[in-house]
């Protein structure tokens, strides 16, 4: 979810310069900016708080250019009557940049009723745009947008006892607080958004969302708020023998790493060396198995008493079920680039704690960092109620070659390229009839060309006898050939050096068969790990054994 300033920590003065850096350039779903008080936000109010709540800004044109619009009885009149029509309230201010004042109406985010246009459509914020919902998304969000959240129900006999401080001063230090003692923890809560007063004058009630995120013990109160993991042998159909079980219970950050200290005691780890330091190569992309842990966490129905989510590691698979169906508008299809959140307050508080990033970019994460090791995407099952993920370890590549991927970083590259370099690392070059038996119905000469475009390969050769070999950038970086060759390689360096006394780059290039950038960082490599020393600069540069 895309960020905006809370309304009451907006300076009264602002620099020109300081109001861009506050407030951003770029409209979206909480943000709108308008030259006054238009008819249109007759659509972005009722939009904005059937979304996420936002500002919209009052004196911006269209281009970016700030022209002004004071809070004068005529605007404050404009405001209040068009968010009367559309029954919410909203909040006033005033904010002066270099000396033009603007106008700053809040919208708060909407839940447990529908709010319409006055004519009765139902939008929602996508983007800078207000966008309506149609057919079966409108009767989805309809539906669950008038439940109210298990998130917001209040816990009978709440006693401050009940929250483990550490977890609660962890989440105060994210958001540049101070700790809080045993009396101030309702306060801290509140401030948190997940306790609020009932009643005027008394104390804030706490939520579920406290409990969840602070709770020493929330299964205590509301059952379910556990995971549940078993490691099971073989790859089913059926329950199949387990061989290890584990409850998760405590704050959610404690759950969490409980869980994936499970997962990760009980899958594979490749013992490889993945660049110059020894690391080895889980057997589960971690980032991905993050992402599936920590969305069930954060969007699990925890209005389903009894209801636990359940991690079950297979053989061939770990499957993460959650309870609760998709929430909102969201399906199996859409999940990639639409995001809605079924317990928002427990995913804002999460947001300040860093603990994800911006709002709707893990499924995409979970596809991109399985496709760049070639392994299966993600399968998401969803029923009415319960949303499974599987993650798969089966992979197109070997472990040595999913490091060498690896070693590639975060570059975008789709599966068919991943799979081009690989040949070409393995058989020196490829050609567009070796690749074409290797891909069947892919546009071999587009990806060829497309993958020099990029720079991940060379062409060499004339039409009808081309190859395509390894650009020295990605040589650089990852390396021609595999971990398990190169360590060769470097000890018959290290052999030559010793029977010679000291080779240059060109005498390795001549005795290993390797271009020249290779041998180079391969020697250079060498002396790093204190198994060689260099003397002589660029061609003059010889190295000498340890």
């Amino acid at each position: 979810m895309a960020s905006v300033p809370e309304f009451d920590s907006i300076p009264a003065q602002l620099e020109e310069l300081s109001f861009w850096e506050l407030f951003g350039r770029i409209e979206h779903e909480r943000l709108d900016f308008k030259r006054g008080v238009p008819d249109d936000i007759l659509e972005t109010i009722p939009a904005m708080a059937m979304t996420d709540g936002g500002l919209l800004v009052h004196g911006v044109d269209s281009s970016g250019r700030i022209t002004g619009c004071p809070l004068s009885q005529n605007t404050q009149d404009r405001i209040t009557r068009y968010s009367n029509e559309c029954d919410v309230t909203v909040r006033v201010g005033t904010v002066s940049v270099d000396g033009i004042e603007l106008t700053i109406t809040s919208v708060p985010e909407v839940r447990g009723r529908i709010v319409t246009t006055p004519d009765g459509r139902l939008l929602r914020r996508v983007g800078g745009d207000c966008q309506p919902l149609r057919g079966d998304s409108l009767t989805r969000f309809v539906r669950q947008r008038t439940e109210r959240s298990g998130e917001e129900e209040f816990v009978r006999g709440f006693d401050p006892s009940m929250i483990d401080l550490r977890a609660l001063d962890e989440a105060l230090n994210a958001g540049g607080r101070p700790k809080a003692e045993e009396a101030d923890i309702v306060r801290a809560l509140a401030d948190f958004k997940v306790a609020a007063q009932t009643e005027p004058q008394a104390t804030p009630s706490v939520m579920t969302a406290g409990l969840v995120l602070f709770g020493d013990k929330p299964d205590s109160v509301i059952p379910g708020a556990r995971v549940q993991l078993v490691r099971r042998a073989g790859i089913g159909p059926g329950p199949g023998p387990a061989s290890a079980r584990k409850e998760c219970t405590g704050p959610l950050r404690k759950i969490f790493d409980c869980c994936m200290d499970f997962v990760a005691d009980h899958t594979h780890r490749h013992e490889i060396v993945i660049g110059k330091p020894r690391e080895s190569l889980p057997e589960y992309p971690v980032a991905v198995l993050r992402e599936a842990v920590l969305n069930a966490l954060a969007h699990r129905d925890y209005g389903l008493v009894g209801a636990t989510i359940d991690i079950t590691v297979w053989d061939d698979r770990v499957e993460v079920r959650s309870p609760g169906p998709l929430p909102g508008h969201i399906t199996v299809e859409n999940m990639r680039n639409d995001h809605y959140s079924r317990n928002p307050k427990i995913m804002g508080v999460l947001k300040i704690m860093k603990f994800v990033e911006e709002f709707g970019e893990g499924i995409d994460r979970m596809h991109s960092e399985m496709e760049a090791r070639l392994m299966e995407p993600p399968i998401f099952d969803a029923t009415p109620d319960s949303v499974t993920v599987t993650l798969r370890n089966a992979s197109m590549a070997s472990a040595e070659d999913q490091a060498w991927l690896m070693t590639l970083g975060s570059e975008p590259l789709t599966a068919d390229e991943r799979r081009t370099l690989l040949l070409a690392r393995s058989e020196r070059f490829v050609t567009p009839r070796r690749l074409k038996r290797l891909l069947g119905e892919s546009d071999v000469n587009r990806l060829l060309s497309g993958a020099v475009a990029k720079g991940l390969l060379v062409r060499t050769g004339e039409r009808g006898g081309s190859r395509y070999e390894l650009s020295p950038e990605v040589v650089l970086r990852a390396g021609s050939t595999g971990i398990a060759a190169r360590s060769r390689v470097k000890q018959t360096l290290i052999d030559e050096m010793q029977r010679r006394g000291s080779i240059s780059t060109a005498e390795g290039v001549e005795l290993v068969s390797e271009p020249v950038a290779v041998v180079r960082d391969l020697l250079n490599g060498l002396v790093e790990e204190d198994l060689a020393r260099a003397e002589g600069r660029t061609r003059a540069r010889r190295y000498y054994p340890i």
